[in-house]
């Protein structure tokens, strides 16, 4: 499965080696995160394609991870440990960039930010979304291999409650209507959305509207293996046709659905919490680990350094995916698995550090490559 990686680009120290691992970006043009959309576009507009060039063109920026640096080094003797393990942001940033190459996403797909407005109990409006489109086209012109526009889907009813058959029927409506004045205004491919409240009829009229390739959306509101079961079989039930899945890159979505790409903001949203998403290609029961090999699958591990693990004799006590309630075989292998990207006390100690890491394991088990940094 393609990986569409979502998320706003944050246009930070981080960005050029995040464009440099991710093949694929799904980005929102929605009015809270476009004009981050635009600046990122200008930057690979400009050449920005590897940790020198963003370097080059931005000189103060060596002085500013200086400081951060320093910073770090004593956050790590606030909390007990060696100063002299920090591996300096420059350096770190430089040796995986030169490992990656220059490079960026090649393919994009586009978002209306319906949902976001839906969430704050507004509507999107088609003609926004038209001029949101058009300028990102115009200034993206001949820098990717592919843009897919996802139609400005009416999503019916309100958040805590399930729409009325009468509300579904008139956002389908909507969302044809929708459908067809962005076909009419742009040559690239617009993609229809077929959510998990609507019928295998109407299933049925968003392949006919669609030029081989659809969305489909599963209800947040529903358990996870409900929304598992529910794409694989209205994934088989249109052969031919390419399916994206949208916020579906759980482990057993991605290994049963079939699908042909799929996205979410696991990689960035999980570092939040202090977690790294990690690669494993063997079964975690010890009895199982002769076992012929395994579907790859990636499991989180919190290796966050937290003020609160020296209050006590263990860390984090309450944290069963704490990296210290793992074997010490298990902690080897997901600081291994870190380590090919970034030093790991770096992933430890920043969010942003976490994501990169997160980013490239999600993507290796969804595209079922196992070394993309290493």
């Amino acid at each position: 499965m393609l990986h569409y990686a979502s998320g706003t680009p944050a246009n930070d120290e981080f960005q050029v080696v995040e464009n440099q691992l991710a093949r694929q970006r799904l980005l929102s043009v929605h009015c809270d995160y476009f004009k981050s959309v635009l600046r990122w576009v200008d930057d690979l507009r400009n050449g920005v394609l590897s940790f020198e060039d963003q370097l080059t063109r931005t000189p103060s920026l060596s002085s500013k991870l200086v400081r951060a640096d320093n910073r770090m080094r004593q956050e790590l003797s606030d909390r007990g440990f060696d100063q002299q393990t920090w591996v300096p942001y420059e350096d770190a940033l430089r040796n995986l960039s030169s490992r990656l190459g220059p490079g960026y996403p090649r393919s994009i797909m586009l978002d209306t930010g319906a949902f976001t407005d839906w969430g704050k109990g507004q509507r999107s409006d088609v003609d926004t979304v038209i001029r949101s489109y058009t300028d990102f086209l115009e200034r993206a012109a001949g820098l990717f291999d592919e843009i897919y526009l996802i139609n400005l889907d009416e999503i019916p009813g309100e958040q805590g409650r399930r729409a009325t058959e009468a509300e579904t029927a008139e956002a389908i409506k909507q969302s044809d209507e929708n459908f067809a004045k962005l076909k009419s205004e742009f040559d690239v491919t617009v993609l229809p959305v077929f959510h998990q409240d609507e019928s295998i009829t109407r299933l049925n009229e968003v392949v006919d509207m669609a030029d081989g390739y659809i969305c489909l959306s599963p209800n947040n509101d529903f358990a996870q293996k409900v929304r598992e079961d529910w794409t694989l079989f209205h994934n088989t039930a249109v052969p031919g046709v390419q399916c994206h899945g949208l916020a579906t890159t759980g482990n057993r979505m991605m290994q049963i659905a079939g699908l042909y790409s799929g996205d979410s903001t696991s990689w960035k949203t999980h570092s939040g919490n202090g977690n790294i998403d990690v690669r494993w290609d063997e079964p975690r029961v010890a009895d199982q680990l002769g076992a012929p090999p395994v579907t790859p699958y990636y499991r989180k591990a919190h290796v966050a350094i937290e003020r609160n693990e020296y209050d006590g004799n263990r860390a984090l006590p309450n944290n069963k995916d704490h990296i210290t309630e793992l074997t010490e075989r298990e902690q080897q292998h997901v600081r291994q698995r870190a380590e090919n990207y970034l030093p790991f006390p770096m992933v430890q100690l920043d969010r942003r550090a976490m994501s990169i890491v997160s980013l490239g394991e999600i993507q290796s088990v969804a595209e079922d490559d196992h070394a993309l940094a290493a």
